[in-house]
């Protein structure tokens, strides 16, 4: 028997479960209405309290509700749910008096389907209805009923502004219960307070939530903002592109990936809490996805940014930004959602780092016109020599090869810049180009990269340097040219090109007339000139060892200790192979290596001599490692890591062209 007050019968489209059963009770006279009204708004006091504490979940709020209505009514068991946007009804939470938690099966529930006729009646009439015997009602969903054991069932609304925001759902769980008229309306009178109540607990709700959104966002603008002001001063100290995606990586706590316009992977970087195995860039085959070339077509039509969702093929989503130089496409720059999901501002923040990374790419897009400031920031120590070293590939600078610095001084303040450079280029050999050039008043530096050393190539060298030098003065009026010695470190051209510039000051100051000199020919000479005394020798002796004792630390080699003990033992292989304690082909080796990594040649004499006079320098002052007399007689060897030759092994003689 169904005993609706006003609307068409509908049916359930889903009940709670559990609950020990209740003895049915017989239908009572209805009391006064004022009566039903005081006890409905004492059953809501305690609701209203916990709707009114913005800190209290809105749930608790329903749980608490549905638990007052059922004591009121007299039966064991509710549930309660929420209106969706598309009309029909989810549930949310449930009560029963068994004391076991139901929410969990309630939220599975939806209600207010094409089949759930019950519901329909509640919505239409906005108020309550009552089905007897549901299990075979065919207004209500009959599986769900017997699913959930429920005999009898009163629904009631939850009414705003004549609008239906939730219902209420009543049983007694497995036991039929007869809902009188005072029954409906009690159930009628404490939901139209409950609703009130639940409308202020939802605002609440929804305005933390959104001032919690509110906040989160403004946080993640202002890192995106410092991201990019992070990321603009790095590309102006010449960061390179890893090292810019490796900020955005941390900031943003997600995977950085750049592609090129054709979408090929060019460089990753990921936070290191992920322990990304390899990069999550996409594969060739993801690459043809349709999905892929939807977002690209969204982003070449003006998108600034647009998400490639996940699917089987393509695992987590991604957001893409296309890199723009120069009003041309050169790359994408994607965050993938990996380590978190991806937030509404993730997207700012990527555009303002493909801002920031774009700018790098165009800085990079123009390396002949960055090549001269390049070299002057190398050779003055401008900026830091490990950056340097980074940039140098996009300009053209092979740091695994040598490199020698040739000054080339005018008569008058002037300097003949990319000419001059053009004129040596043109007379230099295979294998030996003018890679940079700058300038400052009446001095060109140019930076030469040369082949392994080896006296047949210097000969060589000298010999087209000498014709170039001869053109340089009809045509530039270069006054002097001085060749520094080669050196396999950048970070050594500073020096290289300071001790050119002192040869230069010696020829001008012994009026030499026009000359071409190498930097080694007058070591001696410019150590007699320099004024500064055993803190000059010092420094000089610091800098001539400096490549053979990074060597040593780095590999656990014995350069410094060979060639203290090669200049201990008057020169003489066999000598310094007996106070080593190693075979002589061990000694040609090390004597060559010394001579590729450093500007010491064990076959000069005036080489030599400054070798000698550096070691006993460190010497004097107690370093460094490897020098001590106890290491030339063979008690203090270092272990050496670096592959050396075997004693059957052929070892070319220092100064051979192998």
């Amino acid at each position: 028997m169904t005993r609706p007050l006003t609307g068409r019968v509908a049916g359930v489209a889903a009940r709670p479960g559990g609950g020990d059963p209740a003895p049915r009770r017989a239908e009572r006279a209805p009391d006064g209405a004022g009566d039903v009204y005081a006890e409905a708004v004492a059953a809501f006091e305690e609701v209203a309290l916990l709707a009114a504490n913005e800190r209290v979940p809105l749930d608790d709020v329903l749980r608490r509700a549905g638990q007052r209505l059922c004591e009121l009514l007299g039966v064991r068991r509710c549930s309660v749910y929420l209106r969706r946007t598309d009309g029909r009804f989810q549930g949310r939470v449930g009560y029963s008096a068994a004391r076991h938690n139901i929410d969990a099966g309630v939220r599975r529930l939806v209600s207010g389907g094409e089949h759930d006729l019950f519901t329909a009646e509640i919505v239409g009439s906005a108020s309550p209805v009552v089905v007897q015997g549901a299990m075979t009602d065919p207004r209500t969903v009959r599986r769900t009923m017997r699913r959930w054991g429920v005999r009898d069932m009163l629904g009631v609304p939850l009414v705003v502004d004549g609008e239906v925001i939730g219902i209420i759902y009543l049983d007694n769980q497995a036991q039929g219960h007869l809902y009188t008229t005072r029954d409906i309306s009690l159930a009628q009178a404490f939901a139209g307070l409950v609703a009130i109540a639940v409308r202020q607990a939802w605002l609440y709700q929804q305005l933390a939530r959104r001032a919690r959104t509110i906040e989160h966002d403004r946080t993640i603008l202002g890192a995106a903002q410092a991201l990019y002001s992070r990321l603009t001063h790095a590309v102006l100290d010449g960061a390179e592109i890893g090292e810019m995606l490796g900020l955005t990586a941390e900031l943003l706590g997600k995977p950085v990936v750049l592609y090129d316009p054709e979408l090929a992977v060019v460089a990753w970087a990921a936070p290191p809490s992920l322990a990304l195995p390899g990069g999550p860039g996409l594969t060739a085959s993801q690459r043809c996805l349709p999905q892929v070339s939807r977002v690209l077509a969204e982003l070449d039509h003006g998108s600034p940014s647009s998400l490639l969702r996940a699917g089987p093929e393509l695992g987590c989503r991604r957001l893409f930004v296309r890199l723009v130089v120069d009003g041309a496409c050169a790359g994408y720059l994607e965050l993938c959602e990996l380590g978190g999901g991806l937030r509404p501002a993730d997207a700012t923040a990527l555009e303002q780092a493909a801002t920031a990374v774009a700018l790098k790419l165009l800085t990079a897009s123009r390396p002949q016109y960055e090549r001269a400031d390049y070299l002057a920031d190398l050779l003055h120590g401008r900026r830091d020599a490990a950056r340097l070293a980074g940039t140098a590939a996009a300009l053209g600078v092979d740091v695994q090869q040598r490199h020698l610095v040739l000054l080339l001084r005018y008569a008058v303040d002037g300097t003949g810049g990319a000419a001059a450079a053009e004129v040596v280029g043109r007379h230099l050999a295979a294998g030996t180009r003018c890679v940079a050039h700058t300038g400052t008043a009446g001095d060109d530096l140019l930076l030469i990269e040369v082949p392994a050393a080896g006296d047949a190539w210097e000969a060589g060298f000298r010999a087209r340097l000498a014709t170039a030098f001869g053109e340089l003065v009809r045509v530039h009026g270069v006054v002097h040219a001085v060749a520094s010695e080669p050196c396999r470190a950048l970070a050594d051209l500073p020096a290289r090109a300071e001790r050119a510039r002192e040869v230069a000051g010696l020829l001008g100051h012994a009026d030499a007339g026009r000359r071409l000199a190498f930097a080694r020919d007058f070591e001696l000479v410019r150590l007699v000139n320099q004024r500064d005394g055993l803190a000059g020798a010092h420094r000089h002796a610091e800098d001539l060892l400096a490549p053979l004792v990074a060597h040593d630390a780095a590999t656990g080699g014995s350069l410094v200790g060979t060639i203290a003990a090669y200049i201990d033992c008057q020169a003489r292989i066999r000598s310094t192979a007996a106070a080593l304690d190693v075979h002589e082909n061990t000694v040609r080796y090390r004597l060559n290596r010394i001579r590729e990594l450093s500007a010491i040649d064990p076959e000069r004499v005036d080489s030599l001599f400054g070798a000698c006079l550096a070691i006993q320098v460190l010497r004097l002052y107690g370093g460094p490692a490897g020098l001590s007399r106890s290491t030339v007689a063979g008690t203090d060897q270092p272990e050496t890591k670096e592959h050396e030759p075997m004693f059957d092994e052929p070892v070319p003689h220092p100064g051979s062209a192998a």
